[in-house]
């Protein structure tokens, strides 16, 4: 271990580990995936979206949970998103094949026996958080829907926001979490250098301790950052970002803002609605620093990179991701 990141970088750099930084062009993170905001999908409503390198659609279940299910008929590959909710199931708008919410087809009109089990469309893990309805890539979830670190969730006070598409790799944004020198640089944020990096199986942790503020930050999964900050004067800052992998080079960007009940019980609708517009106005100025630079970076694997001794935790991100879990998109 360095012992101290901005001591002078050693002419060789960091040991070669060659390993990929990305995952492998038919291969995913097996984490949770932030799909589109729960107040963007009415009962009753059909949606699809891109994912992992193919399509799902998401609709809400009889009980009104949200259900996330690969979009392509397995009969002849018909887009479920173009077909409608009967019976509280989806029915493809081709033939009518009807599929139920565990993906198993229930019901085909122009046969009276039961369906073969061939017939079938994959269900992927969903829940509804924060505002926002997630999918984690995989068949059973390793890790619980992310959240802030020291803070229950039952104390917050959130709103979400959709960014949109944006032309990266889903975990690129997040090396940010680990990228110090880029957060003085960039974003001229100063003090940020880590207190003590912790990676996990599935959930790295991120402490800073200064006079002027004090961090609880993670990164689940590769995909999705939580940021607790407490300055010198008091004030708090509550904030989680992260994208969905719809594809290679492709992210799907999402935001959560939050606030302590117990601060919001002391302020009145308009105020509160100030304080989410400065919040949301400060998070879309990071994207914008960012974006210019991301778009256009040629990343270079972790063995062909010249990092230096500020990159230790980046380094080690970059090692983490390789071994990390991976599947294959569905269709």
């Amino acid at each position: 271990m360095l012992d101290s990141p901005v001591q002078t970088a050693q002419a060789s750099g960091f040991p070669v580990k060659r390993t990929a930084t990305a995952e492998q062009d038919d291969l995913f993170l097996k984490n949770w995936n932030p799909i589109m905001l729960g107040s963007d999908l009415e009962p009753g409503q059909i949606k699809g979206a891109n994912f992992i390198g193919s399509r799902v659609i998401v609709y809400r279940g009889k009980d009104g949970a949200p259900v996330v299910q690969t979009a392509y008929c397995p009969h002849l590959g018909a887009d479920l998103s173009g077909g409608d909710l009967h019976e509280g199931e989806v029915r493809c708008p081709y033939h009518h094949w009807q599929f139920a919410a565990d993906g198993q087809c229930s019901r085909i009109p122009s046969i009276d026996t039961k369906p073969p089990r061939v017939a079938r469309i994959f269900t992927y893990p969903a829940a509804e958080k924060w505002g926002v309805i997630w999918a984690f890539n995989g068949e059973e979830p390793l890790y619980d829907i992310p959240g802030f670190l020291d803070v229950a969730d039952d104390e917050m006070i959130y709103r979400p926001y959709h960014h949109g598409y944006r032309n990266v790799e889903a975990w690129l944004p997040t090396s940010n979490s680990f990228d110090f020198q880029h957060l003085v640089t960039v974003h001229n944020i100063k003090d940020v250098y880590a207190a003590g990096v912790e990676f996990g199986d599935y959930v790295a942790t991120i402490r800073q301790d200064t006079e002027a503020r004090k961090v609880n930050s993670a990164v689940f999964g590769g995909n999705w950052s939580s940021l607790h900050a407490m300055y010198g004067d008091g004030t708090e800052r509550f904030f989680m970002a992260g994208s969905s992998q719809v594809a290679r080079g492709m992210a799907d960007s999402f935001l959560v803002m939050g606030i302590r009940k117990t601060l919001a019980a002391t302020m009145t609708d308009e105020e509160l609605d100030q304080l989410f517009t400065k919040q949301l106005k400060y998070l879309q100025q990071i994207y914008v620093e960012d974006d210019d630079i991301l778009f256009k970076i040629r990343l270079r694997p972790r063995g062909e990179s010249a990092l230096i001794a500020p990159d230790v935790h980046l380094a080690k991100f970059f090692d983490y991701l390789a071994e990390y879990p991976k599947a294959r998109a569905l269709d």
